[in-house]
């Protein structure tokens, strides 16, 4: 389950209570056309049913909230590009007449990324009157531009700048656009360095360009530049070892983007180690860029020169969602190659068998757990204030859904840590009640909080019947449609895997 489909599921029973509390005329529910035979949905599962008993049951929620994100997931997630139009033709007629504040707004950004989703930016533009001889002050084109750049349209982007962003904000989003033309468009990268007015920034567009091109000639200037940086004031720093490093971050970062193994060793041997507060931020995004590209033997160079303060650590959480796509054995690489890292190795680890939870892989993602050490990790540290401890209630909830059962209990005989036999527990208990559920045994509403469980377990056994009968019994309205959205994307998931 996704950290937002989760985070919706356990919000609902609070805005279930919410509802109860407003006055029965404010009660009414969202008026969305559907048309689906329950009964047979549930006898036989497909995506084209599952999604409209979310949208039925988002219909009873009193907020909106429910039609609004299952709408908008159906947009992200549909497999067939003609299906999303309908859905997002389904949304506008919706949106039209459902008495939810701000809905007719958030409509017009959806539309505009759904266009721009289709490769139509002309369309996306015009929906944000981004057209317009004086566009919408209220509009952000920054990352639509960057979004159109990186669908290979880097030329038509450029004259947008000078257009539509604010002056002191273009060459910034110029920088940005440059690396991705030393990625994709690499005949375009003078051409957009060529636009970049600012000296600091030029600067940076110089080392971005070497990286890329492998040329460490630019070694011998950046510390002599550094130097005189603060001076003659061109750089936005107070020192001039912080000129020095951000420059061969720039360096690094082009490496990256030309995929250029050989380049990016250079600069990591020029560069000054990832040893202070200040590097913690560019390191964390660097090896962001690398897990979810998959780049293993990257982070193996990339490793020794982790040397952050022992207080400080990288953070990879941010913008790493497009890691689920990359193939099992990719994810698993990764991991392996986290031993390089030193001390941040078990935030990769942690964060590859996330991956592979997410995208079915549940076999591959207990093997990694196992032979990588984190059983021992566990069992070492304090269960409900480590990162690790959610690592394992993710993973565990997946392993008991897809089994086998002696694969389970193995990786169960293991652990000593108590937090983590009390989770094991539990889990237990509330799968036997989930198949009492699955068999109409529902007995006293369970908790928002065990539902998710359970819904989890369920979706990991990869059983559509099952998972499609505990979302049908969810009372809550809201819980009710997050969980079939969760059934249709899990379908859709695993018939394109």
């Amino acid at each position: 389950m996704t950290r937002f489909l989760r985070n919706a599921l356990l919000s609902a029973v609070a805005a279930s209570a919410l509802f109860l509390a407003l006055p029965v005329g404010a009660q009414s529910p969202h008026a969305i056309e559907v048309s689906v035979d329950e009964a047979a949905c549930l006898a036989a599962p497909v995506p084209a049913c599952t999604a409209e008993l979310a949208l039925k049951a988002a219909s009873a929620e009193p907020e909106g909230w429910a039609a609004t994100a299952a709408f908008e997931a159906f947009l992200q997630s549909d497999p067939d590009p003609a299906a999303r139009d309908r859905w997002m033709a389904r949304y506008e007629a919706w949106a039209r007449v459902a008495s939810v504040d701000g809905i007719k707004e958030r409509i017009v950004p959806v539309r505009a990324e759904h266009l721009a989703r289709k490769g139509d930016f002309a369309g996306a533009y015009r929906e944000l009157g981004l057209d317009q001889p004086q566009p919408s002050a209220l509009s952000e084109p920054s990352i639509l531009i960057l979004d159109e750049a990186r669908a290979g349209r880097i030329a038509d982007t450029l004259p947008r700048i000078d257009r539509l962003v604010e002056n002191d904000s273009r060459d910034e989003l110029r920088l940005e656009i440059l690396e991705i033309a030393i990625a994709r468009e690499p005949a375009l990268a003078d051409t957009v360095a060529g636009q970049i007015k600012d000296r600091y920034t030029r600067r940076m567009a110089q080392a971005l360009q070497s990286g890329g091109r492998g040329d460490m000639a630019i070694a011998r200037t950046i510390d002599e530049w550094a130097r005189g940086a603060r001076a003659n004031q061109t750089a936005p720093f107070d020192d001039p070892e912080t000129a020095r490093r951000d420059s061969w971050d720039m360096v690094l970062r082009g490496a990256i983007a030309s995929n250029n193994l050989d380049g990016f060793r250079k600069a990591l041997a020029a560069r000054p180690p990832f040893n202070t507060p200040a590097d913690a931020e560019s390191a964390s995004r660097m090896l962001r860029i690398l897990m979810r590209e998959g780049r293993a033997d990257w982070i193996r160079a990339f490793g020794p020169a982790l040397k952050l303060p022992e207080d400080e650590t990288v953070s990879v959480d941010e913008d790493i969602g497009p890691m689920r796509s990359l193939a099992a054995d990719k994810l698993v690489a990764v991991a392996e190659s986290a031993e390089a890292t030193g001390k941040v190795r078990g935030t990769i680890v942690d964060t590859a068998v996330e991956m592979l939870v997410a995208r079915g892989a549940v076999p591959e993602a207990r093997e990694l757990f196992v032979r990588l050490g984190r059983i021992d990790e566990l069992n070492r540290v304090t269960f409900e204030q480590e990162r690790i401890g959610v690592v394992f209630e993710t993973l565990w909830r997946a392993l008991v859904g897809r089994g086998p059962k002696e694969a389970t209990d193995a990786v169960a005989a293991r652990i000593t840590s108590e937090g983590a036999k009390a989770y094991i527990a539990r889990v237990a208990e509330l799968e036997t009640r989930m198949r009492a559920i699955a068999a109409g045994n529902k007995g006293e509403e369970p908790a928002d909080d065990e539902w998710a469980i359970m819904l989890d377990i369920a979706v990991a056994s990869g059983d559509a019947g099952l998972m499609t009968r505990i979302a049908a019994a969810m009372k809550d309205p809201g819980l009710r449609s997050t969980a079939f959205v969760q059934v249709t994307k899990n379908i859709w998931e695993r018939a394109a895997r």
